[in-house]
């Protein structure tokens, strides 16, 4: 018996069933189709029941199902296996919401300002949520900026994170109170001439939000875990649609964000495992392209961020090849370039600071990938300030 069905639509699906053999000794095989052929997933044999979630390629358009004979020499007469009770439960996927927000102001020194003039947050599913994230994306200056909640807010506490620069709103609270919470979100500097733009990303999810790139970046954590199976780890990993992969830093900025501002050291979408020495990104849209040739003293192609001294095949060197052909993120004790990359082997299994601690995951940019707007970014400027002081008074003027 075959049986079509189109579950496009769902996140997940668990196939359930009961049997029962009732005469003889055979065996049924249920099968599911894949995209390209049918793969058994059960065998009924004898009495019982099944439960069964389907893996993503075998959710589709074209999904289907089929029994078959698991065994031989069935005697019509006498030997019957009944399936009852069948049924695909599904899950509709949680839709993203949409977040909108203003914010384009000036920052004088020695005080705060809020880090949005407006925010709404709609969702077509959902009235509350569990957190809200503010980071500072751009231009963050770790010991000198923060970000502080004001006012009451009995759903919501705050905590600050100065690695990340990042500011989390724990709920769960409705989308109003949060809104509440992130208008009374204030920016202040400790610095007594801070300079330079502040980005902030607004979001409804853990991910950062890179708004130079209009990515996210995820760090896993996973003790120990080999490249190659990073790379299928990240490959599995989505974000309200997006799909996952190994970090491909292409620019300073990138390099910037995901390394320093990030927990934790992990492997990135880099290896040289094809050729010696030709370093590429093998992984998301990048996954081909050369950007560095060569060892200690190679050849950057176009945008590389090697610790000193790397990558330098350890302990070997050029003349025993192949030792480290996979990148990752440098360990702060060992670096004073935070964020920049090392080379290792595939499997680590060592502690301390050339040892991988998990990876780091970026979505976006892959073909398919839906429209997300659930980021709003603001910014203020820390120059455009005037201070005009006489005998008595001392004024800070916010320029045009």
């Amino acid at each position: 018996m075959l049986k079509n069905l189109d579950l496009s639509a769902y996140s997940s699906v668990t196939l359930t069933l009961d049997f029962e053999r009732t005469n003889g000794d055979e065996s049924i095989d249920v099968q599911l189709f894949d995209g390209t052929s049918f793969v058994t997933v059960a065998n009924l044999n004898g009495t019982g029941s099944i439960s069964y979630d389907l893996n993503a390629i075998e959710i589709s358009s074209n999904s289907a199902i089929r029994f078959i004979s698991g065994s031989g020499n069935w005697d019509s007469n006498s030997e019957r296996v009944w399936i009852d009770n069948l049924l695909f439960t599904a899950q509709i996927p949680d839709q993203p919401p949409l977040v909108v927000g203003s914010g384009n102001q000036i920052y004088c020194p020695g005080g705060s300002m809020p880090v949005a003039e407006s925010i709404t947050i709609t969702d077509p599913d959902d009235t509350t949520t569990t957190a809200v994230y503010i980071q500072i994306s751009g231009g963050y200056v770790n010991g000198e900026d923060l970000l502080t909640l004001t006012g009451s807010h009995p759903s919501i506490s705050a905590s600050w994170d100065p690695v990340q620069g990042e500011l989390t709103l724990q709920g769960p609270a409705t989308y109003t109170e949060f809104e509440a919470a992130v208008l009374a979100t204030e920016f202040s500097s400790s610095s007594a001439t801070p300079s330079g733009t502040r980005q902030f990303s607004i979001t409804v999810g853990e991910a950062n939000f890179l708004p130079s790139t209009n990515h996210y970046y995820e760090f896993v954590s996973d003790p120990n875990i080999s490249w190659t199976d990073a790379e299928i780890a990240a490959s599995n990993r989505t974000y309200f649609g997006l799909q996952g992969y190994l970090v491909t830093l292409t620019s300073q900025a990138e390099a910037d964000f995901s390394g320093s501002q990030a927990q934790g050291v992990g492997w990135i979408g880099a290896n040289d495992a094809a050729v010696e020495g030709e370093w590429r990104w093998v992984t998301g849209p990048e996954a081909g392209t050369l950007f560095w040739n060569g060892g200690v003293t190679g050849t950057e192609i176009t945008f590389a961020f090697w610790n000193a001294g790397e990558p330098n095949d350890y302990p070997g060197g050029p003349a025993t090849p192949g030792q480290e052909n996979y990148a990752h993120i440098t360990d702060p004790s060992v670096t004073t370039s935070p964020g920049s990359w090392n080379d290792l082997p595939n499997v680590t299994n060592t502690s301390g600071a050339y040892s991988a601690q998990g990876y780091v995951v970026e979505y976006g940019g892959t073909a398919g990938d839906p429209p997300l707007n659930i980021t709003a970014t603001t910014s203020l400027s820390l120059s455009g300030c005037q201070i005009i002081t006489n005998r008595r008074i001392t004024y800070r003027v916010k320029g045009n």
